[in-house]
């Protein structure tokens, strides 16, 4: 519609804005028309913005998403949305709010889901009067009323176009008037407004005028004279297409006259052509197919005059349904149809999908089922190939329930427990008093005595009734509606010694699923879940019970029949093949099962429990559905799992433990860059390979001691090396997820190089990409307040993780590491080819560097280098070494000397 060109950047404005708002103001007037100059030049405002908080972050936030929105990177514009709702719902701000669901509807109008879009501003409207912003105010009700006239409602749209004048007006913004006013006269010419629309347009004119903003003066006259023409008054239609034609020839000499500036300037985004469509498309709206198909056809006039494709297949579909609709059904179907295939021809877009969708919905009002249907089912193709291109960039953002919410279930549990409880009491009080009541008035009858007696047996009944509830709740869950652990030890007990087996399941990677989708959608998912699950349990002849958050368990009355078992626990890995329905998208969710018998495993219930979850434990860490049954062996394997824990307490104690060094060479000019310090582990003599300790220490929670011990070893190196007059080599430590999350790390990392006095710049920290994108906000805090101590900061084994590429360019990164296993692939796999060319094409277009590492062959580095690779590590120039041998290196290339391998 004619509307959508008129606030492509139309942002938000608080009366309470600070310098930040201000500039995001500045950058969208200058470079409105330019998405790709608008998002450069935010990018220097994101920390500013992100420091001030308020509404100076929110108003960044909404200039960055729609900005992405309106150049199709919907991953960068659901982060803004998902940030803009935690920051409305966190402080109550209604503003925020309202920009993040007015910023959503843009974005689903832009991928052709006009129906949702309306639906979202719909919510955003009320939100936006309740804040006191005329320039809030203007912007969401320009947004409702071009979503509103593009699902057919045009007097809504007029309702809101006239709110978006007096919001303008209130803001004292002439050019913002004027746009509202542009939008107003189209729909009251359709209304049949003649005499209105003629007046809105000559407001354009003369707001236009005021804002020196010759497009608009422009567009006031085009409209003027379409208005004129449509009202019968040819020779006012003439002269004031000729005032159009007359002005648009002083600024730009042979173009077509520009309906609208975007923010200062010539260079609007709208002609008369894109005019002449938006009536025909109204009119069609209003049922006035005469009116539409004549408009449709001057559309197509001015579009093969332009040589513009797609506006003159929309027109050619507009005169088509005008056809339709006027029963002219065959001419009708064969334009639309030709309309329909210059589209696809071009591009399959949200656009086409709006265009087939407007056809199908003709198509079956003329009473065409059959080429209704078949329409429909190319709509439905097109819009799974777009959701499946939108899947691919970002997962759908959905609403989420915030820990407010969590809380406030809580909260309502408690006031329901206390409610009772007053219940209880006004019971006994009511008691006592009709007691009093019944030996003091006795004489007043059987009748009055009668009526309390029923008044108590109702207090009783309801009483019954909510101890039935609390007794409910107390043996079941509350959101799957499941029987609880208590539920499961009671019916144990209850089994009095009989034989059974008990089989423990567990959702695989929940967080990340619930982190996806939200708390309220992933309690969706959790109670189709559990009622998969429980069809399957009760086919098997057993019971179901959810045991805790993500946790379930299943009894049946038999043990000692292996094989039956094992159909049973298959049965329940099977029931998860399926995918599951969670709002727009499909998950598919994966389970762990462990498995223990009583009396054959254990000879308590407890035990039975420990065993199975053991047992689901190992399960876990096999890929997809799977499941284990308890076996002796399992019970060894944590012994030793012990008993080298012990055996690593000692040694870190004993000083069994040694950095070695790796060296990293340059390409460019050969020399030795710096280290990568690697922890060895000498027990009784012998070495014990990283493999087998470092995911134990991992695990065990042990990798946070050690890696703050390796982190002070190293800098005390580096520091030795640069007071020797060996130069600044830099040494790499690797940080553990575990260690980069703890809560004492920063305080770990600043008394590494207070008391070892290393210079900073010395020290690079390497980090995986799991490590930093488990929480990515908070992580690029933390990252940012890392390269404030002076630490240079590398992303380790890059291309394995899972990190965004949005994100990646706000890491404060000063390298990626690509990892050994494509650089072992180089020359054998096309693939491994790719990757590796391509992130270190992607590190140096962010301002990287790039190591490679387990570069073992001659060929493998010259490989490299001709792909302006910057660092090599592997054994083809060093082994991991003491640090003495490393130190003699150093020594051997001061001296101008060939360093050995």
């Amino acid at each position: 519609m004619l509307a959508a060109a008129i606030f492509v950047f139309g942002l938000a404005a608080s009366a309470v804005a600070g310098p930040i708002g201000d500039a995001v103001f500045a950058i969208e007037a200058k470079h409105g028309n330019a998405p790709h100059e608008v998002i450069r030049q935010l990018q220097a405002l994101e920390a500013q913005a992100r420091a001030a908080g308020g509404d100076d972050l929110r108003i960044f936030l909404a200039a960055w998403g729609y900005a992405h929105a309106s150049i199709d990177k919907p991953a960068v514009a659901d982060a803004a949305i998902e940030e803009l709702t935690d920051l409305g719902e966190r402080t109550h701000n209604n503003a925020a709010l309202a920009s993040a669901y007015t910023l959503k509807a843009a974005m689903l109008s832009f991928s052709g889901q006009v129906r949702a879009a309306f639906g979202w501003i719909e919510s955003a409207v009320p939100l936006s009067e309740t804040v006191g912003s005329p320039d809030l105010h203007y912007w969401v009700t320009m947004t409702a009323g071009d979503l509103a006239t593009s699902n057919g409602h045009i007097d809504e749209g007029i309702r809101l176009f006239e709110a978006s004048v007096a919001a303008a007006r209130q803001s004292r913004n002439p050019r913002r008037e004027a746009q509202a006013y542009q939008c107003l006269a189209p729909l009251r010419l359709v209304k049949g407004m003649f005499d209105a629309s003629i007046r809105d347009a000559v407001r354009v004119r003369e707001l236009g005028a005021q804002a020196q903003d010759s497009s608009l003066v422009i567009s006031g006259w085009v409209l003027e004279a379409l208005a004129a023409e449509a009202h019968g008054e040819k020779e006012h239609g003439v002269r004031a297409r000729r005032s159009a034609m007359a002005l648009a020839e002083q600024i730009r000499p042979g173009a077509d006259p520009k309906l609208n500036s975007q923010a200062s300037g010539v260079g609007g985004l709208s002609t008369e052509m894109e005019t002449l469509l938006s009536l025909s498309g109204m009119y069609l709206s209003v049922r006035d197919f005469d009116a539409a198909r004549d408009y449709a056809a001057r559309a197509r006039s001015h579009a093969e005059a332009l040589h513009d494709p797609d506006n003159a297949a929309r027109a050619t579909i507009n005169l088509g349904l005008a056809d339709i609709g006027a029963g002219r059904l065959q001419a009708g179907k064969k334009a639309a149809d030709d309309g329909v295939a210059a589209l696809e021809h071009k591009k399959r877009d949200a656009e086409l999908l709006i265009q087939i969708n407007r056809y199908a919905a003709a198509l079956e009002r003329a009473g065409d089922a059959a080429a209704a249907l078949q329409r429909l089912r190319e709509s439905l193709l097109l819009e799974t190939e777009l959701a499946r291109r939108d899947r691919q960039s970002t997962v759908v953002a959905l609403q989420r329930e915030s820990s407010f919410q969590q809380r406030q279930r809580q909260m309502d549990k408690l006031e329901h427990d206390n409610t009772l409880q007053a219940v209880e009491i006004a019971r006994r009080n009511t008691e006592r008093l009709l007691m009093l009541l019944l030996a003091g008035a006795m004489a007043i009858g059987v009748v009055v005595a009668w009526r309390l007696y029923l008044r108590a047996r109702e207090s009783n009944r309801q009483l019954r009734l909510n101890n039935e509830t609390l007794e409910f709740a107390s043996n079941h869950d509350l959101v799957t509606g499941l029987f609880n652990r208590r539920a499961m030890e009671r019916d144990v007990v209850a089994m009095n010694g009989e034989p059974f087996s008990g089989a423990w399941v567990s959702i695989k990677q929940f967080g990340l699923i619930v982190g996806s989708v939200g708390h309220q959608q992933g309690d969706n998912l959790l109670c189709q879940i559990a009622q998969r699950l429980e069809e399957v349990v009760l086919q098997c002849g057993g019971q179901l019970y959810r045991v805790d958050g993500v946790t379930f368990a299943a009894i049946y009355r038999f043990a000692g029949n292996e094989t039956r078992l094992r159909k049973t626990l298959e049965a329940l890995t099977s029931a998860m093949d399926a995918p599951f329905k969670i709002g727009n998208q499909d998950l598919i969710v994966s389970i762990g099962v462990g498995a223990s018998e009583y009396p054959t495993d254990a000879t308590s219930v407890m035990e039975v429990a420990r065993l199975a979850e053991l047992a689901k434990l190992q399960a876990h860490a096999e890929p997809g559905n799977s499941y284990v049954i308890y076996d002796a062996r399992m019970g060894n394997t944590q012994r030793d799992k012990l008993h080298m824990e012990t055996r690593m307490l000692k040694a870190l104690e004993h000083g069994d433990f040694e950095v070695y060094y790796q060296g990293q060479r340059d390409l460019r000019d050969g020399g030795i860059k710096g280290f990568e310090a690697l922890i060895r582990w000498h027990d009784n003599g012998k070495m014990v390979s990283p493999a087998q300790f470092i995911p134990l220490a991992e695990e065990s929670g042990l990798i946070v001691r050690l890696g703050s011990w390796v982190l002070h070893q190293a800098c005390r190196q580096a520091k030795a090396w640069a007071d020797a007059g060996l130069g600044r080599p830099v040494v790499a430590v690797n940080i553990s997820p575990r260690q980069f999350n703890h809560p004492d790390f920063m305080t770990t990392v600043r008394a590494a190089l207070q008391t070892t006095g290393v210079d900073p710049a010395q020290i690079e920290l390497e980090i995986t990409e799991g490590s930093v994108m488990d929480d990515a906000e908070a992580s690029i805090s933390q990252l940012h307040a890392l390269r404030a101590l002076g630490l240079a900061l590398a992303i380790d084994d890059f291309g394995t993780g899972y990190a965004s590429l949005s994100y990646l360019r706000r890491f404060p990164l000063n390298r990626l590491k690509v990892d050994r296993s494509f650089i072992m692939q180089l020359g054998n796999s096309e693939g491994d080819d790719t990757i590796v060319r391509t992130v270190i094409e992607l590190a140096h277009s962010l301002g990287l560097s790039v190591t490679a590492e387990g570069v073992e062959t001659v060929a493998q580095e010259a490989t490299l280098r001709s792909w302006d690779c910057d660092v090599v590590q592997g054994f083809l120039h060093s082994r991991p070494s003491p640090a003495a041998v490393a130190t003699d290196l150093l020594v051997t290339e001061r001296k101008g000397m060939p360093a050995a391998a």
